[in-house]
Formats: structure tokens, C-alpha cells, sequence
């Protein structure tokens, strides 16, 4: 079932090449979700090509803009969808980035890293359909 749940929720290859091993270990869950959302600060890195490394809340800043005229990746032509995943692409940085990145937890379980897994597989995909325009 574990099995089933993991290649329902993670259609993105890399990440569940990346991480399908850490979510069927026994313990120590935020790997699965570290290496999660490195995984999508890779793509967007990739994707957007600053000219100066940037990480986290200052990566997706410089990828993604509300403004469509000054983004250099545009997720939706609706400004308020664009400025929606903004937010989303900003708040997982701090919410589950920052907190296994830097920081060893045993406060995630199985299950959570599983559904946070899923969250990022659907986030890699609104960055893959992104469209660069700088």
C-alpha cells in the first residue's frame, strides 16, 4: 500500500527517485521532504537562470513576479493566479525548506513527509509549465 501511495502521489521522476527511498525508510522523514524541496529550488534555479546564485525566498522573488511584465517565469496570464503560487512558492521556503534544511526533526511523520512530497510534485509541475519570458 506504501508502495501504491508513493507512485500515486509522486509523478515527477526525479523526485520520486529522490525520494521514494527516504519515505519507505523506517524513520527520519524530513530527509524526504529536504530533499523534496531542494529538488524544487533546483528546477526553479534551472528554469529561471539568474545571473547571481540565489536561494530560497530570494530565488523564487527573482523567478517569479506579480507583476507579468517584469516576471522572468509566468505560471498563469492572471496576475492574482501568478501572485497565488508566489505566496505558495515563497511560504514553503520557510514552512518545510528552512526547518529540514537547516535543522534536524524527528517531527515529521511517514505520512506527513508523504503528503508534503505530494504538495511539492504538484508545485514542480506549475514550475515545468511555467513559461520563461526573460
Amino acid at each position: 500500500m506504501l508502495n501504491a501511495a508513493i507512485d500515486y502521489l509522486l509523478q515527477d521522476t526525479e523526485l520520486q527517485q529522490r525520494c521514494g527511498d527516504l519515505l519507505r525508510a523506517k524513520s527520519n522523514f524530513d530527509r524526504a521532504i529536504s530533499q523534496a524541496t531542494l529538488i524544487l529550488e533546483d528546477r526553479i534555479r534551472k528554469k529561471a537562470k539568474p545571473a547571481t546564485r540565489l536561494v530560497g525566498e530570494n530565488l523564487v522573488g527573482h523567478a517569479f513576479n506579480a507583476d507579468l511584465k517584469r516576471t522572468v517565469l509566468k505560471i498563469s496570464n492572471d496576475s492574482d493566479d501568478q501572485r497565488g503560487f508566489i505566496f505558495i512558492l515563497k511560504g514553503v521556503v520557510p514552512a518545510f525548506r528552512n526547518r529540514t534544511h537547516h535543522h534536524v526533526t524527528d517531527k515529521f511523520s511517514r505520512g506527513e513527509a508523504l503528503r508534503v512530497c505530494g504538495f511539492i510534485d504538484v508545485l514542480l509541475r506549475v514550475v515545468d509549465n511555467s513559461v520563461k519570458v526573460k
